[in-house]
């Protein structure tokens, strides 16, 4: 018979101690070395490097697709090569031409001043044309695979590496017949459970295949707590949920679980953006002796919850976001561990964004949402999760980067490539919770994270069967949060 749990006043969890890592040889392409960095090289680049790693890859599941095609069509080496009338198929970088993308160079050469307008929630539209393009030259995509492709199949972004089985015609144009991109990679296997090598197919058997009987160890994964708002009730969310982790609130079945997760990884907006108020026409005069009331700074708060989930043996990963002190371009470098306590939060590791781990058995590829957030500008439709898949299938986390997603401007390297597949791969600072299972012998649990502030929402994900389940947190809202009619 199951004996019920119960905490001793003081007592920390007795949490399962599982393998872990940062693996290194996956994360260290995104840690930039402040001592080489260098603005001055050149964003071409990186798609030139994205072209010569993936076309090989996508060059051979392109001859595997169609080698039964009628008439053996050839596989060009260069777009220049084209011949009109010929059967035949490409490889190279695809490039969107959208009236509705910002253009800084169009701005530039304004004659006079004019006020940006309104960041637009899509660059989609009608005119947009799809170009396909390599080191000798670019051609227009037409006909209505390409077409399907970008407005029901789920779409089409700067940056893909992609391959296309078509005719030249006779205005130079290449009329569509059938595309393919690099599909996703095998599941990479982690040191603790095969020396840190991919994982052949099948290899790893039914995710859901476990002795039911074996207790299940949990990871907690939060996004967008965005610590130091005006509002408390945000705060005490966040409280809240530091004390379920901890094990000091809810039932008997909540302190089980919660004395079965064995790591939290906080993914993006972890503080929140300052707001700056010209109160100089507003201020009350202040009483003689009375000190002025100064609100808690959002870096202390933050550490006061870690230095608990500490404590309570529970260690933290944490992700910097776009409203974090991290910088603006992608990879977003670790924040500085000196901000929550230095050497005195063990257990604390500040990795970057994106970022690999190792939990278990099991590799997570964690991300803060940004490059989600581009790719959806650029597709007609509003399936995140689809989105999400696409960048495996792609192979690449940001292929709209460095077009209108900034990044830093690697001379020699594209660190965004997906060489890997996670057994675990989140996202960050997404509008809803949606999830998903994607391949086949080998699945990859897909997980899009909202907004702890705003939905109070935390997902908890299991090692041993991959399974999602939420868990949801409210701060009833009283009456001296509701804004009146003089605030302004």
């Amino acid at each position: 018979m199951a004996t019920d749990i119960v905490f001793d006043p003081g007592e920390s969890p007795k949490r399962p101690v599982v393998a872990y890592s940062s693996l290194p040889e996956l994360s260290s392409p995104f840690f930039i070395d402040p001592a080489t960095r260098s603005y001055k090289h050149q964003y071409s680049n990186i798609y030139f490097v994205r072209l010569i790693e993936l076309r090989p890859i996508v060059e051979e599941r392109a001859v595997e697709r169609w080698a039964n095609i009628r008439g053996n069509p050839p596989l060009l080496p260069r777009i220049l090569n084209l011949q009109r009338g010929q059967l035949c198929y490409i490889v190279g970088t695809v490039y969107l031409d959208m009236p509705l993308k910002p253009n800084v160079l169009d701005e530039m050469a304004q004659s006079h001043y004019v006020a940006a307008p309104a960041p637009r929630p899509k660059f989609f539209s009608a005119q947009d044309s799809v170009h396909v393009e390599d080191e000798s030259g670019r051609v227009r995509l037409v006909g209505p695979r390409i077409r399907e492709e970008r407005e029901k199949r789920g779409g089409l972004v700067t940056g893909v590496i992609m391959g296309v089985l078509g005719v030249e015609t006779g205005g130079g144009d290449f009329e569509v017949v059938d595309l393919c991109y690099a599909g996703m990679p095998r599941v990479f296997m982690p040191a603790a459970n095969g020396k840190g090598k991919e994982r052949e197919e099948g290899e790893g058997g039914d995710a859901m295949d476990v002795d039911e009987s074996r207790e299940k160890t949990w990871v907690a994964l939060v996004s967008g707590l965005s610590i130091g708002t005006e509002t408390a009730l945000l705060d005490m969310k966040a409280q809240l949920l530091v004390e379920w982790l901890m094990g000091e609130t809810g039932g008997v079945e909540d302190q089980r679980i919660a004395e079965r997760i064995t790591r939290l990884v906080l993914v993006g907006n972890s503080l929140s953006i300052p707001v700056v108020k010209d109160d100089r026409w507003h201020k009350k005069a202040q009483a003689v002796g009375v000190a002025p009331h100064i609100p808690n700074h959002p870096t202390k708060v933050l550490a006061g919850m870690l230095r608990d989930l500490l404590a309570s043996s529970l260690p933290v990963n944490l992700i910097p976001g776009a409203e974090d002190p991290a910088g603006a371009l992608l990879p977003q470098q670790p924040m500085p561990k000196v901000m929550f306590g230095g050497r005195k939060m063990e257990g604390l590791e500040c990795v970057t964004n994106p970022t690999w781990l190792e939990v278990g058995e099991r590799s997570m590829l964690c991300s803060g949402g940004q490059s989600i957030d581009d790719i959806f500008k650029y597709l007609p439709g509003t399936q995140r999760l689809r989105m999400a898949r696409r960048t495996l299938e792609w192979r690449h986390l940001a292929p709209t980067a460095p077009d209108t997603l900034s990044v830093y401007p690697y001379p020699d390297t594209d660190p965004f490539i997906i060489h890997h597949r996670p057994d675990i791969y989140v996202i960050g600072n997404q509008p809803e919770f949606e999830t998903e299972l994607v391949g086949d012998d080998d699945p990859t649990r897909v997980i899009l994270l909202p907004s702890f502030a705003e939905t109070g929402t935390v997902a908890l994900v299991c090692l041993e069967t991959l399974e999602v389940k939420t868990v949801t947190f409210e701060v009833p809202q009283w009456a001296g949060d509701v804004p009146s009619v003089n605030d302004t």
